[in-house]
């Protein structure tokens, strides 16, 4: 990319006593990019957002935000980024207006214009016919939003999201998704953390996993799968379940053509022929419908599938990982003319 990093970290270490929470950390996200980082809990995801928005300082390392150095320029880089934290800041005991009016002048906004501004955010997020409303009426998930509301009143050029949806309910999410996307589209820098990996998956233009601190993998989804092949398949379901004798002879000649470990979910009714080269799909699929062809065999539908990144990042983030067993959907419907 042409364009200066939005956020740039060398070496990002954190120390507490004896125990390293971050580890030599190095990454860089980019203009309009959304970046996911993904990691099991103490993994070092929210010791690593606290030190990019200053609130933790680093044991050794350096990093920038939007060009401005957060160890020896921290208010210049706190002036490019605002943060949504796990936890929702906001005063029960005052309305949304209210809310957002008092973060506008923390953020030290020209007070003409002001109103105007809020109001269109709460349009935004829905929460406009609510303006007059006390927060503590408000349910979590309209607090998350007007959360998100108030860190964006500025135009920051980096958002930090930490679990920015953590315990809402799918409409409530799928607004924050598409409020999202449509920043990313604006330039807007976003750096994510997420237990969610279906959010991760839908938003994110790289993902990188985080395991006791150190970064150990970083990429496109597209990029991640790349290494594991070996997690993708083509898979058969059955129309009906197969005698002892039919299952032994479809195992034999699956695995006669298949580039790949070949499995029978019995509880899913499917065959599963596993892929060790993508180059191998054309060629494999070709040998699977021969195979229906000529054997009559019975089936509902036929289908490809490829790692999801919840199973990315288990492979990714554990030492031993066991060939997918979870059924691809949609299948496709094949007809069988008899």
């Amino acid at each position: 990319m042409s364009e200066a990093p939005s956020i740039k970290v060398t070496q990002l270490t954190k120390v507490f006593g004896k125990r390293t929470v971050v580890d030599h950390l190095d990454l860089e996200v980019h203009p309009g990019e959304l970046y996911a980082l993904l990691g099991d809990n103490g993994a070092g995801k929210t010791t690593t957002i606290n030190m990019l928005t200053t609130l933790l300082k680093p044991t050794s390392g350096r990093f920038s935000i939007a060009g401005f150095d957060g160890i020896s320029n921290p208010e210049k880089a706190k002036s490019k980024f605002a943060v949504v934290s796990q936890e929702v800041a906001l005063y029960q005991e005052l309305t949304a207006f209210e809310n957002l009016m008092f973060v506008s002048r923390l953020y030290g906004l020209p007070k003409e214009g002001a109103r105007e501004r809020i109001e269109q955010h709460l349009s935004q997020w829905d929460l406009l016919a609510r303006r007059n409303d006390y927060i503590g009426d408000f349910s979590g998930g309209m607090q998350r939003k007007l959360s998100i509301a108030g860190a964006l009143l500025r135009s920051p050029r980096v958002l930090f999201l930490d679990e920015p949806t953590v315990g809402l309910d799918p409409g409530s999410r799928q607004h924050i998704w598409e409020i999202l996307t449509g920043l990313k589209h604006e330039g807007v820098t976003i750096f994510l953390t997420t237990h969610y990996l279906e959010e991760a998956e839908l938003l994110a233009d790289r993902v990188g996993i985080i395991v006791r601190g150190k970064l150990i993998a970083e990429g496109t989804i597209d990029d991640l799968r790349g290494r594991l092949n070996h997690m993708k398949s083509i898979c058969v379901r059955m129309a009906r379940r197969p005698t002892a004798e039919e299952l032994d002879s479809s195992l034999s000649r699956l695995r006669n053509f298949a580039f790949g470990e070949v499995s029978y979910d019995e509880l899913r009714n499917i065959f599963s022929i596993a892929l060790s080269n993508e180059r191998h799909l054309s060629e494999t699929l070709r040998a699977v419908t021969d195979w229906i062809e000529t054997e009559h065999i019975p089936i509902t539908g036929v289908s490809t599938s490829e790692p999801s990144l919840e199973e990315i990042y288990l492979a990714l983030s554990h030492e031993t990982v066991p060939l997918p067993k979870t059924e691809p959907a949609p299948a496709v419907p094949v007809s069988k003319e008899k």
